[in-house]
């Protein structure tokens, strides 16, 4: 059999090629506990996705300012607001990791001249030498001005990214530059994807480290926690200025009180923004058990490692199938195709283990779907039933509103009788005073008559009797008529006060 042996070296070099590129994905399959994503602590922040309102949080977080809860993430907007976990770091002195996933939402052009007002801070400071943790104390981008401990700030004062500041709470530290521990230049404007800070400390290992994206920006072994300081404290703030459209979303934070897998592994080296391949190659020795699995805490390449040992690996074998090539030989030519097919099958291998791992993904997602379905249908579910209790008492209050308007109407008509019958009687007292007076006058008229035709025989006593009767006669006509006048005006106000 002869073979073009370059052909065989390009099929060499796709098959090798492919297989370096592709990552491990069998054992993360088959070993689940080698996820990087271990279950979560108990300090953590909950799911967002999983809650329904920021009220959710109280039982063990604070909230200061004003937050808003939205779509599964926490959004810092318009002045200072906070969000401060009430239960302290355990392990803070001797090994603990943080991970928070935040996204901003401005822009270059619009948003970068607020860089004196405009941060978004992750918090680890101790209680007892820092300001207290309140709504009079949130001056320095929603968090306390004076502090003992760690701020991780994120703004463009000065550079961009991420910096750190360090303080014993002696005094107020500036945020510029010049007073920060240490910063990590990039740009997080103008980002459409969400960033991950990872902070790891570890007396063991003697590092503080802290991670962008799986890469390291700052690590150093300068920095101890005495173990008297106590617990950290822990939180998020944010301010942003009120003519900015800037907007802080905080998806995740995640606790650990020990070293995860990723705070460990160096997937690569962050420089000004840039990120500068960094691995190590690792000769593995075979076991002679027949599992060939090893921890990720015993050894663990990572996938920049992995595609290096590849390359390396491809170029000995074309080295050494062009010193082949130079004697052709039917044995080595099978020999080459033997080790071509094996090299296929590992392929082979890999792709349908990275197939069982897009199936796990797909199921993941879609059982995420139908928890999202889920509480759809029961939010709809309970907004139907509001809006029928919304439907009910606009009913009840129709129905109130008709019964109040036929019982005014009673009302008005009973009092409108009322003032009918009071004019009436009114009116009948008038005619009888008016007939009475008549009375009177026809019945003085009379007298009047008799006692001109009788005056020369009467006596004097008689004309003094005529006289007393007379002004009594006035005296009376003068009361009766003030009675009926008091009578009226009593009427009148009774019928006012009706009306």
């Amino acid at each position: 059999m002869h073979y073009d042996h370059r052909i065989i070296l390009l099929i060499a070099y796709f098959a090798y090629s492919c297989f370096a590129i592709i990552p491990d994905v069998h054992d993360k399959v088959h070993h689940p506990e080698t996820q990087h994503n271990s279950e979560n602590g108990h300090l953590s922040l909950p799911n967002l996705l999983h809650i329904d309102r920021i009220e959710d949080l109280e039982l063990g977080w604070k909230t200061l300012g004003k937050p808003v809860f939205e779509l599964g993430r926490l959004i810092f907007k318009d002045g200072g607001s906070s969000v401060w976990s009430l239960a302290d770091l355990e392990n803070t002195s001797n090994e603990w990791t943080l991970e928070l996933v935040f996204r901003s939402s401005g822009t270059v052009n619009d948003d970068l001249k607020f860089n004196e007002e405009n941060g978004f801070s992750l918090w680890l400071i101790s209680s007892i030498n820092s300001l207290p943790i309140d709504a009079q104390n949130m001056d320095n981008f929603g968090g306390p001005s004076q502090f003992d401990g760690f701020q991780f700030l994120f703004n463009n004062k000065g550079t961009k990214g991420l910096k750190i500041y360090g303080s014993d709470g002696s005094k107020v530290i500036s945020n510029d530059l010049d007073s920060t521990i240490g910063n990590c230049a990039f740009n997080y404007l103008d980002s459409q994807v969400p960033f991950t800070l990872r902070i790891s400390y570890s007396k063991e290992r003697t590092w503080f480290k802290v991670q962008i994206d799986n890469n390291v920006c700052f690590k150093t072994d300068k920095i101890k926690i005495p173990e008297d300081i106590g617990d950290f404290s822990f939180g998020v703030s944010a301010s942003s200025s009120s003519y900015s459209n800037e907007e802080y979303e905080l998806l995740g934070l995640k606790v650990w009180n020990k070293l995860t897998e990723d705070a460990i592994d160096d997937h690569g080296i962050m420089s000004n923004g840039h990120v500068k391949v960094h691995y190590t190659t690792v000769v593995l020795k075979p076991e002679p058990t027949s599992n060939a699995y090893v921890k990720p805490g015993f050894i663990r390449e990572s996938l920049m490692a992995r595609t290096q040992r590849h390359k390396e690996e491809l170029e000995r074998q074309m080295k050494e199938a062009e010193l082949l090539s130079s004697q052709p030989t039917e044995n080595n030519l099978d020999t080459k195709i033997a080790d071509i097919l094996f090299s296929i099958e590992r392929l082979g291998s890999a792709i349908d283990n990275m197939e069982n791992s897009n199936d796990y993904n797909s199921k993941h997602i879609l059982s995420q779907i139908e928890d999202l379905q889920n509480t759809y249908v029961q939010h709809k579910e309970k907004l139907q039933s509001l809006q029928q209790s919304l439907d009910d008492f606009k009913s009840t209050i129709a129905q109130q509103y008709s019964q109040m308007l036929a019982a005014f109407s009673k009302f008005n008509e009973k009092v409108i009788g009322e003032v009918r019958e009071h004019q009436y009687s009114l009116d009948g007292l008038t005619s009888k005073v008016d007939l009475l007076m008549s009375n009177h006058k026809e019945i003085a008229y009379q007298y009047q008559k008799q006692s001109s035709s009788n005056a020369e025989k009467e006596p004097v006593s008689t004309i003094i009797i005529n006289y007393i009767m007379k002004c009594f006669s006035f005296s009376l006509y003068v009361g009766i008529v003030f009675l009926i006048i008091i009578y009226r005006e009593k009427r009148s106000k009774q019928h006012s006060k009706l009306l």
